[in-house]
Protein backbone atom coordinates (compact mmCIF):
# COMPACT_ATOMS: atom_id res chain seq x y z
CA UNK A 1 0.00 0.00 0.00
CA UNK A 2 1.23 3.25 -0.57
CA UNK A 3 1.99 5.26 2.21
CA UNK A 4 -0.37 8.49 1.24
CA UNK A 5 -3.80 5.77 1.11
CA UNK A 6 -2.81 4.88 4.32
CA UNK A 7 -2.60 8.36 5.77
CA UNK A 8 -5.43 9.60 4.24
CA UNK A 9 -7.26 6.63 5.45
CA UNK A 10 -6.27 7.80 8.88
CA UNK A 11 -7.73 11.37 8.44
CA UNK A 12 -10.44 10.09 7.03
CA UNK A 13 -10.76 7.86 10.13
CA UNK A 14 -10.56 10.59 12.33
CA UNK A 15 -13.16 12.55 10.56
CA UNK A 16 -15.87 9.73 10.56
CA UNK A 17 -15.02 9.03 14.32
CA UNK A 18 -15.54 13.01 15.15
CA UNK A 19 -18.97 12.90 12.96
CA UNK A 20 -20.28 9.36 14.38
CA UNK A 21 -19.70 11.12 18.22
CA UNK A 22 -21.29 14.48 17.21
CA UNK A 23 -23.74 14.21 15.09
CA UNK A 24 -24.97 10.73 16.04
CA UNK A 25 -24.20 10.56 19.67
CA UNK A 26 -22.30 6.94 18.74
CA UNK A 27 -19.72 6.33 20.91
CA UNK A 28 -18.59 3.29 18.10
CA UNK A 29 -16.52 7.17 16.91
CA UNK A 30 -14.04 6.58 19.65
CA UNK A 31 -13.10 3.62 18.18
CA UNK A 32 -12.05 5.07 14.96
CA UNK A 33 -10.33 7.92 16.71
CA UNK A 34 -8.42 6.18 19.84
CA UNK A 35 -7.60 3.19 17.97
CA UNK A 36 -7.73 3.19 14.07
CA UNK A 37 -6.06 6.68 13.11
CA UNK A 38 -3.25 6.39 15.52
CA UNK A 39 -2.41 2.74 13.93
CA UNK A 40 -2.93 4.60 10.35
CA UNK A 41 -0.65 7.52 11.51
CA UNK A 42 1.70 5.19 13.38
CA UNK A 43 2.10 2.38 10.49
CA UNK A 44 4.09 3.97 7.86
CA UNK A 45 6.70 5.49 10.44
CA UNK A 46 7.20 2.24 11.92
CA UNK A 47 7.81 0.73 8.48
CA UNK A 48 10.09 2.80 7.58
CA UNK A 49 12.28 3.28 10.41
CA UNK A 50 12.17 -0.77 10.92
CA UNK A 51 11.08 -2.84 8.35
CA UNK A 52 12.84 -0.86 4.88
CA UNK A 53 9.34 0.36 4.28
CA UNK A 54 8.16 -3.37 3.06
CA UNK A 55 4.79 -4.16 4.47
CA UNK A 56 4.58 -7.11 6.79
CA UNK A 57 2.64 -8.67 9.56
CA UNK A 58 5.80 -8.05 11.76
CA UNK A 59 5.53 -3.71 11.11
CA UNK A 60 1.63 -3.94 11.53
CA UNK A 61 2.50 -5.78 14.95
CA UNK A 62 5.26 -3.27 16.33
CA UNK A 63 2.53 -0.71 15.54
CA UNK A 64 -0.08 -1.40 17.81
CA UNK A 65 2.45 -2.22 20.55
CA UNK A 66 3.80 0.96 20.19
CA UNK A 67 0.36 2.49 19.93
CA UNK A 68 -0.40 0.64 23.34
CA UNK A 69 2.77 1.61 24.89
CA UNK A 70 2.14 5.15 24.33
CA UNK A 71 -1.33 5.45 25.01
CA UNK A 72 -0.15 3.67 28.95
CA UNK A 73 1.85 6.17 29.45
CA UNK A 74 0.09 9.35 28.20
CA UNK A 75 -2.77 7.69 30.95
CA UNK A 76 0.12 7.28 33.74
CA UNK A 77 1.33 10.94 32.89
CA UNK A 78 -2.49 12.07 33.59
CA UNK A 79 -3.12 10.59 36.26
CA UNK A 80 -0.04 11.32 37.86
CA UNK A 81 -0.68 15.25 37.09
CA UNK A 82 -4.44 14.71 38.72
CA UNK A 83 -2.80 13.32 41.88
CA UNK A 84 -0.51 15.77 42.60
CA UNK A 85 -3.25 18.41 41.46
CA UNK A 86 -5.56 16.98 44.34
CA UNK A 87 -2.64 17.14 47.04
CA UNK A 88 -2.45 21.08 46.30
Amino acid sequence: MKTSSILLSGFLSLIFGFVLIIEFESTSGIFFILFLAPCLFLYPIIRFLFFGGKDSVAAVVTTVVTEEVIKATVKNKIEQHKKRSRKK
